[in-house]
């Protein structure tokens, strides 16, 4: 089993000990004891637990790549009901979603789509199982203030608490849902919502399985977890090898594992949206400088400026192209030509990465000069400053290279033409890691 989390606080163990005190790190040890297995070249094998480092279900939409990247994984584990809570804007939508869609409940129900859509389609080689981690708010539904004044809670059921939406999204998927506190609500009420964290006079409040009043288990909260993971493989397996006709029931049939899927219609998602990010099957334009089979002759028109750009591929191998500017005084500048799409949305590709990178400033005007040439352009952009154009920040902090993927803030609307794309890369601040100053630019797209 090659299994794949896509990770926040309680499957990194915030406020519970850390990852190594954490449900998948719990659950993979008592994988690899109880079904130990073999690998490819006959030694003993592993059971393999990989996690992406993106907070919530926009950055996974980002930072695509961090799934994509992984050659092999069969299991996923999603929890995102805080970390979306967390989402603000919905700035890839195509269409106006109206009043909803200035809602964070919306919002993140949006990108949550988009994640579950792509993961069904997903072939890894095969189609992975995927579960929803609630792990989320609920249990401060019922907590006596400053946590929440239970009657006014009751009546706001779906404000402010993703939980009974990402049920309801997950369900629409057949996807099965875990909760990390569902399953306590009745002890911790046993003596009255007064007490539900009030770990001295209720031995079964949440708190002693709970390190706060929102979501996040203890160590022993986590053994719980891995302990309910572990019991349901065990009870599929049982099913499994029982061959027993009263345990199953011919009418469930995933249509997303055909050869070729068959995908419910989308809750939040319109079809144009689907079809450009989950399917990539709309029409868009724009310029990809990874592929090496056009080379740079076929950008030359477009790229109407450079001033200490290269375009080359910097890796080891030789194959990983892009534009790439390095220079610890920054000020390197680029200038491409562009036009205005159906949708109004430019959409930038670039590398981020531990250490060596670090950030470019972008804008868009009618010149192909840099006007923040003595400017902006000239400063160290850690932090945004008043007129400052967008930033666009190539550090990460897990210790890798990866693709990011960010919208113009202010995009092109159709019909829109003779605009020029900017981008330059601002000096080297004192606080980053490693010695150099990169930014590396693999595509701009339209649409």
């Amino acid at each position: 089993l090659k299994k794949f989390a896509v990770v926040f606080a309680v499957t990194a163990g915030h406020n519970g000990g850390g990852t190594e005190n954490a449900y998948p790190k719990r659950f993979m040890d008592w994988l690899n004891e109880r079904y130990p297995c073999v690998a490819t070249n006959g030694d003993q094998g592993q059971h393999k637990y990989v996690k992406t480092n993106a907070a919530d279900s926009i950055s996974h939409f980002i930072f695509w790549s961090t799934v994509t990247s992984i050659e092999e994984f069969d299991l996923v584990f999603i929890e995102f009901n805080i970390g979306d809570s967390f989402v603000n804007g919905l700035p890839h939508a195509l269409e106006d979603k109206g009043p909803a869609g200035l809602t964070k409940e919306y919002q993140g129900s949006w990108y949550f789509e988009v994640l579950l859509r792509r993961l069904l389609l997903l072939r890894k080689p095969d189609p992975v199982a995927i579960i929803t981690f609630n792990a989320d708010y609920i249990g401060r539904m019922w907590a006596y203030p400053p946590w929440f004044e239970p009657s006014n809670a009751r009546k706001m059921l779906f404000r402010n608490n993703q939980e009974p939406l990402k049920i309801w999204v997950s369900s629409w998927y057949e996807i099965p849902v875990f909760s990390s506190v569902i399953w306590m609500l009745p002890l911790a009420g046993k003596k009255g919502i007064d007490w539900q964290f009030n770990g001295t006079v209720n031995a079964y409040s949440t708190s002693a399985w709970h390190a706060d009043a929102c979501c996040h288990p203890k160590p022993s909260g986590h053994l719980i977890l891995s302990l309910v993971l572990a019991y349901c493989i065990m009870e599929e397996e049982r099913v499994m090898l029982s061959y027993n006709e009263l345990d199953t029931a011919d009418g469930e049939r995933d249509f997303t594992m055909d050869a070729t899927p068959t995908m419910r219609e989308p809750l939040y998602l319109s079809p144009q949206e689907d079809d450009l990010y989950v399917r990539n099957n709309l029409t868009y334009s724009g310029f990809d400088f990874t592929d090496p089979s056009k080379g740079e002759k076929s950008w030359e028109n477009i790229i109407v400026a450079r001033d200490g750009w290269t375009w080359y591929a910097d890796n080891k191998d030789k194959d990983k192209y892009g534009y790439i500017a390095d220079g610890i005084s920054g000020g390197q500048h680029i200038a491409i030509s562009l036009s205005g799409g159906h949708y109004g949305k430019v959409e930038l590709s670039y590398v981020v990465s531990y250490e060596n990178f670090g950030v470019a400033l972008v804008w868009v005007d009618e010149s192909i000069d840099n006007v923040h040439k003595e400017g902006f352009c000239s400063e160290e952009a850690d932090n945004v400053k008043t007129g400052m154009p967008q930033r666009l920040v190539a550090i990460w902090d897990a210790k890798a290279s990866v693709p990011k993927v960010e919208l113009l803030g202010k995009g092109l609307n159709e019909g829109e033409t003779n605009k020029t794309l900017h981008i330059c890369l601002t000096p080297r601040s004192q606080n980053r890691k490693g010695t150099e100053n990169k930014f590396k630019l693999l595509g701009v797209r339209v649409y």
